[in-house]
């Protein structure tokens, strides 16, 4: 999208300066562990949580290079869940390329996930031990890895809630990208109301990130995704998308829905039964709706802040989150 563009070019030397950041923090004296660290730090992706974190800072009015510090913070945790996230779902591609297990094998990819958290702490213990950054990090990882855990108990249970399940991703994928807006914001400010309302923004684009992602895994081209498609359905995951059709659909097509969510059933089967019950029910266009009402609650806590260029930013990156192919 053209929007996403503009806020890519709007801070641009912001996100060169964190891309070094990231090269500099990673870079290893060993070969292979230089080489396997680099290759998921260099994978791509869109950079949606160092974004975030800068231009929340420029929206407080901070303009200097911590940012940049806590911006890739933010990020090698983020990489850091995925390298992890792959083992435990037996991925083979993320972005476009093979995932750190395909290439090395398990044991590399924990060790490389590893490795990227205690790079993390490496920066932070620079820190003053009241800087704000500390508190809203642990907090952070902690509740990613709450959620993490809640989800693969959860896993396969047919009956979960979609109350329960939007708990979960708060968790699992809200609070990073809530906390890079926070972080942002407490580079810049103390002002109470300032800081909720990016705290607000955070937590529903982060909402509205997943739910997205959810419907992606079902409709998007896997050359576009960079993933496998319909990885949530061969694990027998249940997502946003499945709930609702869960939710609308009638008996007979709820015990077919439950038959096929079994990671034993064929998967063409399985694949061709959901495309068909997601077509009946509009289910795309129910998820995106309700996705498009979390970004809209963001960009309506922005209304108490100035109008610069940065909330402007952000506004048009939560309707971003929401109309992204990919």
């Amino acid at each position: 999208m053209s929007s996403f563009k503009q806020i890519v070019e709007l801070i641009a030397d912001d996100l060169t300066a964190v891309e070094a950041k990231l090269t500099e923090q990673t870079t290893s004296e060993y070969s292979f562990v230089d080489m396997a660290v680099q290759h998921v730090v260099e994978g791509g992706g869109k950079r949606l949580r160092p974004i975030l974190v800068v231009l929340s800072a420029k929206v407080c009015g901070y303009e200097g290079s911590d940012a940049h510090t806590l911006a890739a913070v933010v990020e090698l945790i983020h990489v850091a869940s995925l390298v992890h996230d792959d083992v435990l779902d037996e991925a083979a591609i993320r972005r476009g390329r093979e995932t750190l297990q395909t290439k090395w094998g398990n044991k590399v990819a924990v060790l490389v996930g590893d490795y990227l958290h205690a790079r993390v702490l490496s920066m932070l213990v620079a820190r003053r031990a009241d800087d704000p950054a500390m508190a809203i990090l642990a907090d952070t990882t902690q509740a990613m890895c709450e959620g993490e855990v809640i989800h693969a108990y959860k896993s396969g249970d047919f009956d979960i809630s979609e109350n329960e399940y939007l708990k979960i991703i708060s968790f699992k994928t809200g609070k990073l990208i809530t906390a890079s807006c926070t972080l942002g914001a407490h580079l810049g400010t103390t002002d109470k109301q300032t800081l909720e309302a990016l705290a607000t923004y955070g937590q529903q684009i982060g909402t509205a990130f997943q739910i997205v992602d959810d419907v992606l895994d079902f409709t998007e081209d896997a050359d576009k995704l960079g993933k496998n498609a319909f990885g949530d359905l061969r694990e027998g995951k249940l997502t946003f998308p499945i709930i609702y059709a869960r939710s609308v659909c009638n008996d007979d097509e709820k015990q077919t829905l439950e038959k096929v969510l079994n990671p034993n059933t064929d998967e063409a089967e399985a694949i061709a039964f959901v495309e068909a019950l997601f077509q009946q029910y509009s289910v795309e266009t129910h998820c995106l709706k309700v996705a498009q009402g979390y970004a809209n609650r963001a960009k309506a806590a922005m209304a108490v802040l100035p109008t610069t260029p940065a909330r402007l930013a952000l506004e048009q990156l939560a309707d971003y989150v929401v109309a992204r192919e990919s």
